[in-house]
Order: structure tokens, then C-alpha cells, then sequence
């Protein structure tokens, strides 16, 4: 599980276009720590809210985990595929704000917006880099789209991509990014699959009704 969470601390975002809709986003990512795992990541964002659906397989695990952020009472909201092994009902978690930690320690973090576009997705982007003292992201940020997704830094503090775009209050979504060492190795990256515009509600946004509170789960 340490893995997985490892994994899911670094992982980056997406978004819709319009502020009545959403956007469903897919990406694979791969971690140099991470070698033999398959990772793929689902975005369900909308213009305030998201939720992240992580598919994670290696020789030891195959889960699949979903993560919520809950801004109102400043928690991670997270819960996976199935009853856990000798639980008796379905339970999610909840972590504060506070007492999630960054597994990385970079300073420095200096963001330049190079003007440079393309199109993923159908979506046009701009070329943004990152350039902290342990590293270079290089990531497209998209323009079509601009919520204030960087608010929600606090809860996946070892994104770079985050970390950079909530230090310039920089408005968009990244649907790839490279991140390198500054001796120019790869240490992560995420790649598109697939990018679509649909309706999200509040609805899905939220822990399964199925689902009840691990801090209920004795009484």
C-alpha cells in the first residue's frame, strides 16, 4: 500500500472546458521507482471538484483506489474496489488536510509559461516548465479550460505539476508532463489517452452509498 499511495501523491491533473460540464481524462504514468507496476490514472473533474480513479497492478498488487478531495472539511476522502480482505462491510477513509506529507523535498520552484502550443486531445495547451532545485517538469497546461484547480495543492503535496501552478495562482490543467533530475533522467512522467468532454454532478463526487466511514465501522 505504501507504494500505491507513493504513486498516487505524485500524480497530476485534468479538467473540462465548460463550467457546466466536465472532463474525463486517462493517463498512464510511469515512475523510475516504479518500473514493473502498471499505473493508470482517471480523471472526473468538473470545475470545482475532481476525483481520481487509480488502476495500479504489479507482481504483489492489483487494486483499483479512487481519492476525493474535500475541500469543505479540509479532507482526502479515499476507498477502493471491493470489501478489503476480512472486513465485513465496505469502508472508506478519511484524512486530513494536515496529515498528508510531500515525498518530495524541493525548493526553489521557479515556473515559466514559454507561449509554446499544441494540440492533445482536441484540446489546445501551452508549454509550461517547473524548475525546482532537484528538477525539471515540463508540462501542458491546457488554455481551452482555466478553473483554480491549483486550490487543491494541499491535498497531493508531492505533485510537482501542482506545486508550481499553486505558487503562480496559474489557472489550467496539465494533460502531460516530464519530469527530469537535473542531470537529465527521467524520474516520472505522464501520457494522454484520452480526453472527453461530459456531464459531471455533485454525485460524482461522492463515496458510494455502499461505503461507510472507517471511523464508524465498530459501532
Amino acid at each position: 500500500m505504501k507504494k500505491i499511495f507513493s504513486v498516487f501523491f505524485a500524480v497530476a491533473l485534468s479538467t473540462g472546458l465548460f463550467a457546466s460540464n466536465g472532463m474525463v481524462i486517462t493517463q498512464t504514468f510511469k515512475d523510475a521507482g516504479n518500473g514493473g507496476a502498471s499505473v493508470t490514472v482517471t480523471w472526473y473533474v468538473s470545475q470545482t471538484q475532481c476525483k481520481l480513479k487509480m488502476a495500479y497492478a504489479d507482481d504483489k498488487v492489483n487494486t483499483t483506489t479512487y481519492f476525493i478531495p474535500d475541500a469543505a472539511s479540509g479532507t482526502l476522502l479515499t476507498y477502493s474496489d471491493g470489501t478489503a480482505p476480512g472486513a465485513q462491510q465496505k469502508n472508506y477513509f478519511s484524512i486530513p488536510v494536515q496529515n498528508i506529507k510531500s515525498n518530495a523535498d524541493v525548493t526553489r520552484v521557479n515556473v515559466t509559461r514559454t507561449g509554446e502550443t499544441k494540440t492533445l486531445g482536441g484540446m489546445l495547451c501551452e508549454k509550461v516548465i517547473i524548475k525546482t532545485n532537484r528538477s525539471i517538469t515540463e508540462m501542458w497546461l491546457t488554455t481551452d479550460f482555466k478553473p483554480d484547480f491549483y486550490k487543491f495543492s494541499p491535498f497531493f503535496q508531492s505533485s510537482i505539476e501542482l506545486l508550481g501552478l499553486n505558487q503562480d495562482g496559474i489557472q489550467g490543467v496539465p494533460l502531460e508532463s516530464t519530469t527530469k533530475d537535473n542531470a537529465g533522467t527521467v524520474i516520472s512522467s505522464y501520457t494522454l489517452v484520452s480526453a472527453q468532454n461530459t456531464e459531471l454532478n455533485a454525485g460524482d463526487f461522492t463515496v458510494p452509498s455502499d461505503y461507510k466511514s472507517a471511523g464508524d465501522a465498530t459501532k
